[in-house]
């Protein structure tokens, strides 16, 4: 999911980039590109879309749908449409907290937004120009996109570049240079389309959207502090004393390696999740990381992307996935009662498999 945030971002920014320059392949330099890009979005005070995402490969398609609206310089709103299993999910901000809803278990979270230091702002000719630098932009044409009038762009990365891994098509508004149809995929691998349907702007949007109302009866989490998220850094004794549940330990790791440190928490955003602890075994430079996440109820056990490479394996009669990830690192993921477990390293798939079913 966070490389799926990270496309979009990138190519939001370089199609405001692009298109407030007010041209393609200009003499602008990307200090300028920034200016006229900061100038186009201060006209834009609120935004509101549906969120269509289709992932496809080898056959397996899914998608993700969600209604989206938005008002500087801080508020926002989301509701999950599709996956039927996550409909009715809702997450909202107000700039000062955050509140997302779980439908299923008729849980809220709510969480206060930490304060950003007036210093810590982006710096857009940085970023804008380490784009420009990574892809060659072409000017396909224009077409019409749910009613409104776009202009195509091809984006190819350079040799070298990693940044996108495939060719991309992207459709921009004419009206207001904001994306509304992302593909990227290569025709033997994967497809990824993201689609901003009933897209508008600047249609006065109160406030008040962005304010929750808790339904009655629910269960209400507070988090205080954003840093009551973070992990902490423990001996699996700590780890064991703290948790209510039996944290897992394997028997067998592979020669060389040792348990170096636990990290422990008991906080989270994600419904029913309770507690999570990961073990991180050290061999040199080398990490097997051990991870087990105790849910109270349903849990989120939606695999990896698909366009990450996977098979099914057993372990101890027990289907699991493992995923083929870059640099000859492997992940393997199963469930045991209501914990999640996973294990990531750079292993070999008997290896693997092997401490996954020495877990007791």
């Amino acid at each position: 999911m966070k490389m799926k945030c990270k496309i979009l971002l990138v190519l939001f920014l370089m199609c405001l980039a692009l298109f407030n320059s007010g041209c393609i392949g200009g003499d602008l330099t990307a200090d300028q590109i920034a200016e006229k890009m900061q100038e186009k979005q201060a006209n834009i005070e609120d935004t509101s879309a549906t969120v269509h995402m289709t992932t496809s490969m080898d056959g397996n398609v899914q998608e993700m749908e969600y209604e989206m609206v938005q008002k500087n310089p801080d508020k926002m709103k989301s509701v999950t449409i599709l996956p039927e299993e996550m409909a009715g999910q809702i997450t909202v901000s107000n700039g000062e907290k955050i509140w997302t809803y779980d439908p299923i278990n008729d849980q809220v979270t709510i969480m206060a937004l930490p304060e950003t230091p007036d210093n810590l702002e982006m710096d857009y000719a940085a970023v804008i120009g380490s784009l420009l630098n990574e892809t060659d932009v072409s000017l396909l044409g224009t077409e019409e996109f749910g009613g409104r009038d776009t202009f195509v762009l091809k984006l190819v990365p350079k040799e070298d570049e990693e940044l996108f891994g495939s060719d991309m098509k992207v459709w921009v508004d004419e009206e207001t240079w904001t994306p509304l149809k992302i593909e990227m995929g290569t025709e033997d691998t994967y497809q990824i389309t993201v689609e901003y349907r009933d897209f508008e702007v600047n249609k006065g949007i109160s406030d008040d959207e962005f304010e929750f109302e808790i339904p009655e009866g629910a269960e209400v989490i507070e988090i205080d502090d954003f840093e009551d998220l973070l992990p902490v850094e423990m001996t699996l004794e700590e780890a064991q004393d703290a948790s209510e549940f039996e944290i897992l330990v394997p028997s067998y790791v592979p020669e060389g390696y040792e348990l170096d440190h636990v990290t422990y928490s008991a906080n989270s955003l994600t419904a029913g999740l309770k507690e999570s602890v990961t073990l991180f075994y050290s061999s040199e430079d080398l990490l097997i990381l051990i991870s087990e996440s105790f849910y109270d109820g349903e849990n989120d056990s939606n695999s990896l992307s698909p366009m990450v490479e996977s098979e099914t394996v057993s372990i101890n009669g027990v289907e699991g996935e493992l995923y083929s990830m870059y640099g000859g690192t492997m992940m393997l993921q199963w469930e045991t009662g209501d914990v999640i477990m996973s294990i990531t390293g750079v292993l070999e798939e008997d290896e693997i498999v092997q401490i996954a079913e020495s877990m007791e």
